[in-house]
Protein backbone atom coordinates (compact mmCIF):
# COMPACT_ATOMS: atom_id res chain seq x y z
CA UNK A 1 0.00 0.00 0.00
CA UNK A 2 1.72 3.12 -1.09
CA UNK A 3 1.98 6.20 1.58
CA UNK A 4 1.23 9.62 0.17
CA UNK A 5 2.16 12.45 1.07
CA UNK A 6 0.04 15.39 2.23
CA UNK A 7 -0.26 18.43 0.72
CA UNK A 8 1.51 20.19 3.10
CA UNK A 9 4.27 17.38 3.19
CA UNK A 10 4.38 17.49 -0.35
CA UNK A 11 5.63 21.43 -0.64
CA UNK A 12 8.17 21.02 1.85
CA UNK A 13 9.56 17.61 0.38
CA UNK A 14 9.60 19.72 -2.96
CA UNK A 15 11.40 22.71 -1.05
CA UNK A 16 14.07 20.80 0.16
CA UNK A 17 14.63 18.53 -3.63
CA UNK A 18 14.85 22.18 -4.78
CA UNK A 19 17.43 23.30 -2.35
CA UNK A 20 20.03 20.03 -2.89
CA UNK A 21 19.15 20.65 -6.69
CA UNK A 22 20.56 24.15 -6.85
CA UNK A 23 23.72 22.97 -5.26
CA UNK A 24 23.77 19.88 -8.01
CA UNK A 25 23.13 22.58 -10.42
CA UNK A 26 26.10 24.57 -9.11
CA UNK A 27 28.53 21.40 -9.27
CA UNK A 28 27.31 20.24 -12.53
CA UNK A 29 27.47 23.64 -14.15
CA UNK A 30 31.53 23.75 -12.44
CA UNK A 31 32.21 20.04 -14.14
CA UNK A 32 30.57 21.67 -17.38
CA UNK A 33 32.45 24.79 -17.22
CA UNK A 34 29.02 26.07 -18.36
CA UNK A 35 25.72 27.50 -16.35
CA UNK A 36 23.52 24.18 -16.17
CA UNK A 37 19.90 24.60 -13.86
CA UNK A 38 17.77 22.37 -12.82
CA UNK A 39 14.40 22.91 -13.45
CA UNK A 40 11.71 22.67 -10.04
CA UNK A 41 10.86 19.01 -9.74
CA UNK A 42 7.58 17.81 -9.98
CA UNK A 43 6.84 14.90 -7.48
CA UNK A 44 4.45 11.78 -6.66
CA UNK A 45 4.66 8.97 -4.87
CA UNK A 46 3.42 5.32 -6.11
CA UNK A 47 4.06 1.82 -4.97
CA UNK A 48 7.12 -0.01 -5.39
CA UNK A 49 4.67 -2.56 -7.59
CA UNK A 50 3.77 0.10 -10.20
CA UNK A 51 7.94 1.44 -11.25
CA UNK A 52 8.02 -0.91 -14.80
CA UNK A 53 4.80 1.08 -15.48
CA UNK A 54 5.80 4.26 -14.20
CA UNK A 55 9.36 3.98 -15.82
CA UNK A 56 7.52 2.89 -19.41
CA UNK A 57 5.12 6.20 -18.70
CA UNK A 58 7.88 8.90 -18.78
CA UNK A 59 9.81 7.23 -21.34
CA UNK A 60 6.34 8.16 -23.87
CA UNK A 61 7.36 6.41 -27.52
CA UNK A 62 10.79 5.72 -26.26
CA UNK A 63 11.77 2.19 -26.00
CA UNK A 64 15.37 2.15 -25.00
CA UNK A 65 16.49 4.08 -22.14
CA UNK A 66 19.68 4.21 -19.49
CA UNK A 67 18.62 2.85 -15.87
CA UNK A 68 21.37 4.04 -13.23
CA UNK A 69 20.94 2.87 -9.79
CA UNK A 70 23.00 3.28 -6.41
CA UNK A 71 22.05 1.92 -3.10
CA UNK A 72 22.43 3.75 0.34
CA UNK A 73 22.81 2.30 3.50
CA UNK A 74 23.11 3.73 7.29
CA UNK A 75 20.30 4.90 9.48
CA UNK A 76 18.85 6.62 5.91
CA UNK A 77 18.38 3.77 3.63
CA UNK A 78 17.04 3.34 0.27
CA UNK A 79 18.26 3.09 -3.59
CA UNK A 80 18.30 5.76 -6.46
CA UNK A 81 17.18 4.77 -9.70
CA UNK A 82 17.48 7.58 -12.78
CA UNK A 83 15.73 7.06 -16.19
CA UNK A 84 17.31 8.84 -19.44
CA UNK A 85 16.30 8.54 -22.97
CA UNK A 86 18.88 7.92 -25.35
CA UNK A 87 18.60 11.68 -26.65
CA UNK A 88 18.87 13.02 -23.29
CA UNK A 89 21.71 10.74 -22.55
CA UNK A 90 23.45 11.74 -26.03
CA UNK A 91 22.93 15.76 -25.65
CA UNK A 92 24.54 15.47 -21.75
CA UNK A 93 27.69 13.11 -23.09
CA UNK A 94 28.26 15.82 -25.78
CA UNK A 95 28.47 18.42 -23.63
CA UNK A 96 30.79 17.08 -20.99
CA UNK A 97 32.76 15.38 -23.25
CA UNK A 98 32.77 18.32 -26.11
CA UNK A 99 33.53 15.59 -28.55
CA UNK A 100 31.49 15.30 -32.15
CA UNK A 101 31.02 11.30 -31.74
CA UNK A 102 30.80 9.19 -28.12
CA UNK A 103 30.16 5.26 -28.02
CA UNK A 104 27.92 3.58 -25.65
CA UNK A 105 30.65 3.84 -23.00
CA UNK A 106 31.34 7.73 -22.88
CA UNK A 107 27.26 7.67 -22.41
CA UNK A 108 27.41 5.73 -19.42
CA UNK A 109 30.29 7.09 -17.75
CA UNK A 110 28.84 10.54 -18.23
CA UNK A 111 25.40 10.02 -17.07
CA UNK A 112 26.73 8.22 -14.32
CA UNK A 113 28.74 11.28 -13.37
CA UNK A 114 25.37 13.57 -13.48
CA UNK A 115 23.36 11.01 -11.39
CA UNK A 116 25.96 10.07 -8.94
CA UNK A 117 25.90 14.48 -8.40
CA UNK A 118 22.29 14.65 -8.23
CA UNK A 119 21.76 11.54 -5.44
CA UNK A 120 24.65 12.93 -3.49
CA UNK A 121 23.65 16.26 -2.85
CA UNK A 122 19.37 14.74 -2.45
CA UNK A 123 20.17 12.28 -0.27
CA UNK A 124 22.32 13.98 1.41
CA UNK A 125 19.85 16.75 2.24
CA UNK A 126 17.40 13.85 3.53
CA UNK A 127 19.97 12.66 5.43
CA UNK A 128 20.56 16.41 6.94
CA UNK A 129 17.17 17.22 8.08
CA UNK A 130 16.61 13.39 9.87
CA UNK A 131 20.00 13.80 11.34
CA UNK A 132 21.15 10.54 9.87
CA UNK A 133 24.11 9.05 8.21
CA UNK A 134 24.53 7.20 4.88
CA UNK A 135 27.27 5.96 2.56
CA UNK A 136 26.55 5.18 -0.93
CA UNK A 137 27.43 2.10 -2.78
CA UNK A 138 29.29 1.96 -6.51
CA UNK A 139 27.05 3.17 -8.81
CA UNK A 140 25.19 1.05 -11.82
CA UNK A 141 24.26 2.03 -15.01
CA UNK A 142 23.04 -0.39 -17.99
CA UNK A 143 20.90 0.31 -21.29
CA UNK A 144 17.53 -1.10 -21.42
CA UNK A 145 15.20 -2.09 -23.46
CA UNK A 146 10.98 -1.78 -22.76
CA UNK A 147 10.11 -4.52 -24.60
CA UNK A 148 12.40 -6.69 -22.53
CA UNK A 149 11.29 -5.04 -18.28
CA UNK A 150 10.17 -8.81 -17.61
CA UNK A 151 13.26 -10.48 -17.90
CA UNK A 152 15.14 -7.53 -15.70
CA UNK A 153 16.60 -8.51 -11.98
CA UNK A 154 13.14 -7.60 -9.98
CA UNK A 155 13.61 -4.90 -7.18
CA UNK A 156 13.33 -5.90 -3.72
CA UNK A 157 13.18 -4.79 -0.31
CA UNK A 158 11.27 -1.49 -0.91
CA UNK A 159 7.73 -0.71 -0.66
CA UNK A 160 7.01 2.97 -2.36
CA UNK A 161 8.77 4.77 -4.92
CA UNK A 162 9.19 9.00 -4.76
CA UNK A 163 9.03 9.96 -8.58
CA UNK A 164 10.93 13.54 -8.96
CA UNK A 165 10.67 14.71 -12.51
CA UNK A 166 13.45 17.12 -13.61
CA UNK A 167 14.95 18.86 -16.46
CA UNK A 168 18.60 20.20 -16.67
CA UNK A 169 19.26 23.81 -18.63
CA UNK A 170 22.39 23.46 -20.30
CA UNK A 171 23.20 26.06 -23.46
CA UNK A 172 19.88 25.93 -24.50
CA UNK A 173 19.15 21.96 -24.84
CA UNK A 174 16.52 20.68 -22.07
CA UNK A 175 17.71 17.42 -20.45
CA UNK A 176 15.26 15.30 -19.09
CA UNK A 177 15.72 13.06 -16.25
CA UNK A 178 13.46 10.37 -14.00
CA UNK A 179 15.04 10.39 -10.67
CA UNK A 180 12.84 7.61 -8.64
CA UNK A 181 13.81 7.11 -4.93
CA UNK A 182 12.71 3.62 -3.40
CA UNK A 183 12.02 3.59 0.39
CA UNK A 184 10.59 0.90 2.66
CA UNK A 185 7.95 1.49 4.66
CA UNK A 186 9.77 2.74 8.21
CA UNK A 187 12.36 5.05 6.01
CA UNK A 188 9.38 6.66 4.46
CA UNK A 189 7.69 7.48 7.82
CA UNK A 190 10.59 8.97 8.77
CA UNK A 191 11.25 11.30 6.57
CA UNK A 192 7.31 12.10 6.72
CA UNK A 193 7.68 12.67 10.72
CA UNK A 194 10.24 14.72 10.25
CA UNK A 195 8.68 16.86 7.52
CA UNK A 196 5.89 17.42 9.93
CA UNK A 197 8.56 18.79 12.45
CA UNK A 198 9.84 21.20 9.98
Amino acid sequence: MVQHFSSQQEDILKELINVSFGLAASLIGDMLDNYAKLHLPEISSIDILNLNGKIIEVLGRENEFYLTKQRFLGSFNGEVLFVFNPYSAHVFTHLLLQQATCDDNDIKSSILELTNIITSACIGKFCEIIHGETIFKVPLIEKRDVLEMDKYDKIEGYDNVIVIKTALDIEKENILGHMFILLNNEMLEQLKQTIDQL
